[in-house]
């Protein structure tokens, strides 16, 4: 293999850099971890001691998600993940950093949830956020289609990996029923570009796996 891929089993984080490397072509093998465990191998290979973390076979470690696909993009450029045209590259850009921030504002959303007393005004900021993000991904997308064969990019892996993981049903322990990350049919354009994304090989071939991990224990 050329890779290992070390990935917690429900992360969309790791789900990307899978996803990338299937759709460059590029073997890979996975090794799963569990960053919060006393036997965890996480801080041998990273030193922000966080996954994905990928291990090249000379022993080169790649960290940070967004680092890695960058990475993999200037090491391995064809096929490629990104426009060359500046126009639509920063288009592309654009459609990954709101589908990344979606991700992370979802989570301290899921996380403050989870709080004995959740703070009512941090909720609705970010829920407020959450809307917005899916309102403008819902424009940008417009009628983008992803058919079968058609290239894809960096914002498409993205988007698809934040979106899936919003109504996948992974479970930490109890996790809440977040409306606001319920995007499927309240989006028309995201709802149709989603049918056609999520049967794509790399994301059929990189489901998300469940992990054990008592959440409401962890943000008490």
């Amino acid at each position: 293999m050329t890779f290992t891929l070390i990935n917690a089993g429900p992360s969309p984080f790791g789900r990307k850099v899978a996803i990338a490397l299937i759709e460059k072509k590029l073997d890979y093998s996975i090794q799963y971890d569990l960053p919060w465990s006393d036997k965890t191998c996480t801080p041998n290979y990273s030193p922000l001691q966080q996954l994905p973390i990928l291990v090249e076979k000379n022993g080169n470690c790649i960290y940070d998600s967004t680092y890695i696909l960058e990475w993999l993009e200037q090491r391995y450029p064809q096929p490629a993940l990104l426009p060359r045209d500046v126009d639509k590259l920063l288009e592309a850009k654009l459609r990954q950093m709101l589908g990344e921030r979606l991700l992370d504002i979802g989570g301290s959303l899921i996380f403050e949830l989870m709080r004995n007393n959740p703070s009512t005004a941090w909720v609705e900021r970010q829920t407020r956020k959450v809307t917005g993000g899916l309102e403008k991904l819902d424009e940008l997308i417009g009628d983008r289609l992803i058919a079968d064969g058609q290239p894809i990019d960096l914002g498409d892996i993205a988007v698809g990996t934040s979106l899936l993981v919003f109504e996948s049903g992974v479970s930490f322990g109890h996790m809440p029923d977040v409306d606001v990350t319920r995007w499927r049919g309240r989006y028309p354009n995201l709802t149709r570009y989603m049918a056609g994304l999520e049967k794509r090989p790399s994301f059929v071939a990189t489901p998300y796996k469940t992990m054990e991990l008592d959440l409401a224990a962890t943000v008490a």
